[in-house]
This record gives C-alpha cells, sequence and structure tokens, in this order.
C-alpha cells in the first residue's frame, strides 16, 4: 500500500496533496507572511531522461508568467531546487483553482457544455493573440467550479506560434496531425485540440487522433469523425458542422482563429435560445 505523498517547501505551510501528473505531484499551499493559497507543482529529476519534465515545467512559467486572463490559470513564481550544484526539482506555485475537470464531470447539457467551451474559446484566442499555442487543450486541462468559472490550465506543452517540436507532443485523442508530424503549431492546432475536446464533451467519446501503427501518419489518414449527433442526438446540425470543421485534418480547412470559433459557438448558443424560448411560447 502506498502512502500519501510529503512536502516541505521554506516559506509554505502545505496544507495537503492534491494529485499527481506526469512525473509531477500537485499540492494546494499556503504563504505563511501572506496566508494566500496557491497550487503548487513539484517535478523532480531522478535521471537525464526525466530532463524534459524539468523543462516542461519552467516552460509553464515562462509563458504563463505573461498571460493575464480570467480563464487562463495565472503562474507567479518557480523555485528551483539544486543538491550538489545540480538542478534536481522545480517548483511551480500557480493559481489554485477549485471544481473539477472536465474529464471529471462532463457538463449536463448542450448548452451549460457550449458556455464552457466559449470561455476556453475566448481563453485560447488570448493567448494565440499573445503569440502563444496551448497545444494540449483536453477535458482533463478544463477546470469548471461550482459557481461556473472556467479555467484552462497546464501550459506546459504550450510554445511560440509556429514552432516545429523536437519531439512528438500531445495527448492521444486530443492531438492533432501537424502536432504527429511534427510540423510547424500554430493557432489551427489549438482549433483541433478544442474540437476533439468538445467532440468528448458532448458524445461521452473520444475522437481517435492517432493512426494505427501499422500505417504512417499523413494529413489524409488521420481524420476519423463519426458525426456528434449519432451519439446525441440532441445537437444541432451547426455544432456537429463547427466539431466537424475544427477537427479537419489539414490544418487550411479549420477555422483560421479561435476568435472564429467562439462566434460560432455564440451564434449556435443564441439559436438554442431562440429555439427554447419559441417552445415555452407554444
Amino acid at each position: 500500500m502506498r502512502s500519501t505523498p510529503t512536502l516541505a517547501i521554506p516559506g509554505f505551510e502545505v496544507v495537503q496533496f492534491l494529485g499527481s501528473g506526469a512525473r509531477s505531484t500537485i499540492w494546494e499551499v499556503r504563504d505563511r507572511l501572506s496566508e494566500q493559497a496557491y497550487a503548487l507543482k513539484r517535478v523532480v529529476k531522478r535521471n537525464a531522461a526525466e530532463a524534459r519534465y524539468i523543462e516542461q515545467a519552467v516552460n509553464e512559467h515562462e509563458i504563463g508568467s505573461q498571460l493575464d486572463h480570467p480563464a487562463v490559470r495565472r503562474v507567479h513564481r518557480l523555485l528551483r531546487v539544486r543538491r550538489w550544484l545540480r538542478l534536481r526539482e522545480v517548483h511551480v506555485l500557480m493559481e489554485l483553482c477549485e471544481g473539477q475537470t472536465v474529464q471529471q464531470r462532463r457538463p449536463e447539457s448542450i448548452d451549460l457544455t457550449l458556455r464552457v467551451f466559449g470561455r476556453v474559446a475566448d481563453a485560447l484566442a488570448y493567448m494565440n493573440a499573445r503569440g502563444f499555442v496551448h497545444a494540449d487543450t483536453k477535458p482533463n486541462n478544463i477546470i469548471v467550479s461550482a459557481a461556473g468559472g472556467v479555467k484552462l490550465i497546464d501550459l506546459g506543452q504550450s510554445c511560440p506560434l509556429g514552432t516545429v517540436k523536437s519531439r512528438i507532443q500531445g495527448t492521444p485523442d486530443f492531438i492533432s496531425p501537424e502536432q504527429i508530424q511534427r510540423r510547424p503549431v500554430d493557432a489551427r492546432t489549438d482549433v483541433y485540440n478544442f474540437g476533439a475536446s468538445l467532440y468528448w464533451a458532448l458524445t461521452g467519446r473520444p475522437l481517435p487522433t492517432v493512426p494505427l501503427k501499422d500505417r504512417p501518419v499523413t494529413l489524409k489518414n488521420a481524420r476519423q469523425f463519426t458525426p456528434v449527433e449519432h451519439y446525441n442526438p440532441a445537437a444541432p446540425p451547426s455544432l456537429n458542422r463547427l466539431v466537424a470543421d475544427c477537427t479537419e485534418a489539414h490544418p487550411t480547412n479549420r477555422p483560421s482563429s479561435m476568435n472564429e470559433v467562439g462566434s460560432r459557438l455564440g451564434l449556435i448558443l443564441r439559436q438554442l435560445a431562440r429555439a427554447d424560448s419559441d417552445e415555452a411560447d407554444a
């Protein structure tokens, strides 16, 4: 039986262990002077192969500290821990976000799903306008509070627009074809990741994005799309078209920006509201 991990951070009271991810643990901590509560991500390098996880944590701070949007988790400080003059671990001090991820709890209605994803679209549009791609939008990186607040989290794979990654980075079922091919990533990469996440939220099923192992990766064979209404008959055709457009295999066939995606989401929401109003008046 594994015991709960423990942690001591100078200047902070460790309140509780929140969870773990790829080579990282997340903690709720409280600044002893200001009494401000934070989330702290601890990443430990145990061997040379784990250096990339340190790099991702440093990257999260470097990009996150340049962003200020209500739907993007704020990143405050980076603490480096050295032993024998070597960097052994880093601590990323971040905004404490209350709530559950969309992965943990799918929104209960199409209306609520679109409102949540409308906030995500705003956050991604803001990041793109600042010159960055999130590059890992997925249900587990979207937190929704009990009051309805939305936070886009985990900037470890974020990068400047036009970046060509040195290795494949992304999450199966949400990764775009150009990420698999290690082509330049841009706002349309976020559009794809967003569309695949919206598909999951609406259907409860993943949109397969990783080709079979016995086939080469191409933009033609990467697309596998079963319409949203096949699993969720309440979804209007306009919403199915939006998800299909966002997850087109070739970037040039997708909406060109998250602003366009957000505008289409807003239009669909207004159409649903009018339909509900007409039914109530009938």
